[in-house]
């Protein structure tokens, strides 16, 4: 019976362990995306309106 238990324990533990790790190196490197970006602020309001102006002839 004891065996079982410390076979449950050690298997959880286990699936922790790699589950974490998982998730953080899924994560890596996004630490930066939460941040206010304002080159973004003029695409969202005014779309692609400035990207090119018509040349007058």
């Amino acid at each position: 019976m004891k065996k079982y238990i410390l076979f449950g324990v050690v298997a959880g533990v286990t699936i922790s362990a790699l589950a974490m790790f998982f998730r953080r190196r899924s994560l890596n490197g996004l630490e930066f995306n939460g941040f206010f970006d304002s080159s973004t602020v003029a695409d969202d309001l005014f779309g692609d309106a400035f990207e090119e102006l018509p040349d007058r002839p």
